[in-house]
């Protein structure tokens, strides 16, 4: 595998005039300044929706709710007692089949998620916050709110990471109401959980958060109460995130870590590795090169660092990583959603866990 370095002592060091000689970012395809995926996917909230629960849930156009729609079978028209349909109902759309016992968690009752912790004081362990964006993720069957805590920022030299709460719902029968402490790095947008506040398996390294799932009770006092324990998780997810990233960055990579940590998240090619799958580890070798040798991995405090290794892979995963797509599918939708819910977030928990090894 070339390393970045190699990559850039590949090119000439004397070029022949009249030759002109390309800048550095042309050469190896650096990547373009990154946008914020989800404000791409999403709707960036103005005026009164970042503080007002009921006026984002309008603008950010999820104002619509579902039902449960009885199944029949295609031929007799027969009814299907064990299973139901979840339709939107705003377009008709069929987002999944549940069982008997599903019962459907509206939008609106997602976003009362805000209200609740609005409710909770600084006194109490409350932080302030701002809904930013909200959306949906394939056609409605996950929904889905950010919101920034400034008080929870991490900035390690010229680093710096804004603290979110991704608040997501699905309405296909599998996936619950869960709120799950997140970081942006600012300087490439990248979205990463923060660490498990809890030792993991007593080796002294945290993984990565899941998320906790809330009851959301009708009752007052309980919908409190779990406002506050979320905000109590989300401040220890912080410290232990914060803790970690200080530790990374203070870890210098070699050659050979490098190598070790690509080895450890990507795996070792095989004798009888394809030429397509030859293919596909070249590109992909090459983009991380390129993105360890731009302006992102470049930055004082964090360049050169473990940090900046675990996060190229992060910014890989949600800026450039192939992911499958339906026939009508969008490729900038799916590979958000991979690396939110599902093989590109696998690979984000690899990479965060290869690091701290090699950290240690």
């Amino acid at each position: 595998m070339k390393l970045f370095a190699d990559l850039l002592n590949d090119s000439p060091a004397v070029v022949s005039a009249p030759a002109v000689v390309k800048p550095i970012a042309t050469r190896l395809g650096l990547p373009p300044s990154r946008q914020n995926p989800w404000m791409r996917r999403g709707t960036t909230l103005l005026a009164e929706a970042t503080t007002d629960p009921a006026a984002a849930i309008r603008q950010a156009g999820l104002n619509w709710t579902v039902q449960r729609v009885d199944l029949r079978t295609a031929d007799t028209l027969d009814p299907v007692p064990e299973f139901a349909a979840i339709r939107r109902s705003d377009t008709n759309g069929i987002l999944g089949v549940v069982g008997a016992d599903y019962s459907p968690f509206q939008n609106d009752q997602m976003f009362a998620v805000f209200s609740d912790l609005s409710k909770v004081g600084r006194d109490d362990g409350g932080l302030p916050f701002t809904i930013e964006t909200a959306g949906c993720f394939q056609a409605g069957k996950v929904v889905w709110a950010l919101a920034h805590l400034p008080d929870l920022g991490i900035r390690i030299g010229d680093d710096e990471t804004q603290t979110f709460l991704l608040v997501s719902n699905g309405h296909t029968g599998n996936r619950t109401l869960i709120i799950a402490p997140t970081t942006i790095r600012v300087i490439c947008q990248n979205t990463l959980k923060m660490a498990e506040a809890q030792i993991r398996l007593n080796q002294g390294r945290p993984g990565l958060a899941g998320g906790f799932v809330l009851k959301h009770t009708p009752g007052i006092h309980e919908a409190v109460a779990d406002a506050k324990a979320a905000f109590a998780a989300t401040i220890q997810s912080h410290a232990a995130t914060k803790a970690a990233w200080q530790h990374l960055a203070s870890k210098a990579i070699t050659n050979r870590i490098e190598v070790e940590f690509m080895t450890a998240v990507f795996g070792k090619p095989g004798p009888d590795e394809t030429d397509r799958a030859k293919t596909i580890r070249k590109n992909r070798e090459e983009r991380l090169a390129s993105i360890l040798a731009s302006p992102t991995a470049q930055v004082r405090g964090t360049k050169d660092t473990l940090f900046s290794l675990l996060h190229a892979v992060v910014e890989y995963a949600e800026h450039d990583r192939s992911t499958r797509t339906s026939e009508s599918g969008d490729a900038d939708e799916s590979r958000l959603f991979s690396a939110t819910f599902g093989s590109g977030a696998e690979l984000k928990a690899r990479a965060w866990d290869a690091a701290l090894e090699l950290a240690a």
